[in-house]
């Protein structure tokens, strides 16, 4: 099987097993969403979200290359079919520098990298009383790298697979909800004399609206 390939299995796998467990929970607390009085929404979500971006994994086996804690910034527009089911496409920018005695010459250490993750994921809620929400996510899309250099490097794309967890809340009478998430991509590095499966590790707060019933 290609890399390509693998990673795409992996999003997969982990998009089933993310499935089959925010369904058992979503099955465990109805009875609690239901004496809160809370009915089903639907409608269109946007939502905007920061906070910081850590590569888990070194770019070489030595340990010896890496980036940096970095920050990231972006955006979900996505619909909510029920209380338990959203689907979303979103869009994040990361920026960490690179570090380490492995970098080549062509990646030095220091440098300003960027990569723009770009995919449609699927949001199991398990709603609570009181407004409260934990959810679990799982998706696909593209991760596209790009180092700020002089002269400048091309950038490159590759397939990404994602999953995270978060916990949302609604504010009383009101569309609008305040949330923290934690998510990780995972994605081929097989540039600049690497050749090493990468994963991102993200923490954010966000702002989401809904615009429906």
């Amino acid at each position: 099987m290609t890399r390509w390939g693998t990673i795409l299995t992996t999003a997969l796998s982990l998009a089933l097993a993310l499935a089959a467990a925010v369904a058992t929970l979503a099955l465990a607390v109805p009875v609690y969403a239901q004496s809160s009085g809370s009915s089903s929404s639907t409608g269109v979500v946007v939502a905007v979200q920061a906070g910081g971006v850590k590569t888990v994994t070194d770019f070489n086996d030595a340990g010896t290359a890496d980036l940096k804690l970095g920050f990231t910034v972006g955006g979900e527009l996505g619909y909510q079919f029920h209380r338990v089911v959203t689907l979303r496409g979103t869009y994040s920018f990361k920026r960490s520098e690179t570090r380490g005695t492995g970098l080549p010459s062509s990646l030095p250490a220091g440098t300003k990298t960027n990569r723009q993750f770009y995919g449609g994921e699927l949001q199991l809620n398990a709603p609570l009383p009181g407004g409260f929400s934990p959810y679990l996510l799982a998706g696909a899309g593209a991760v596209t790298f790009k180092p700020d250099t002089t002269p400048s490097q091309a950038s490159f794309t590759k397939p990404a697979g994602k999953a995270g967890v978060g916990l949302g809340y609604t504010m009383p009478n009101s569309a609008v909800s305040v949330f923290v998430e934690g998510s990780g991509w995972v994605y081929q590095l097989d540039r600049f004399g690497f050749d090493k499966t990468q994963f991102d590790l993200t923490w954010s707060g966000g702002l989401a609206y809904r615009f429906g019933k």
